[in-house]
């Protein structure tokens, strides 16, 4: 039987995902595709190797992959605390 505690935890846990959530939405949508990166060199692609993301693009890519690592561990969770 789920508790009055774990019920205010779910509620934490689920002010969280929402919140990862629109971090996330954040982080993406300013991103360029990789179909319009690559059109940019229009070189072979054992050539991409050496033009490495920088600035704004390195931020980015870092930060999608912590708010997605958090959102999951997040979501984990809370189906464990909801059980």
């Amino acid at each position: 039987m789920i508790n009055e505690e774990d019920i205010m935890l779910g509620n934490i846990l689920m002010a969280i995902q929402v919140a990862l959530s629109i971090i996330m939405i954040i982080v993406v949508l300013p991103q360029e595709s990789k179909q319009t990166q690559t059109q940019v060199f229009i070189e072979d692609s054992s050539s991409q190797a050496y033009f490495k993301p920088k600035g704004k693009e390195a931020f980015l890519n870092k930060m999608t992959k912590i708010v997605s690592v958090l959102f999951f561990i997040n979501a984990i969770a809370l189906v464990i605390v909801m059980k």
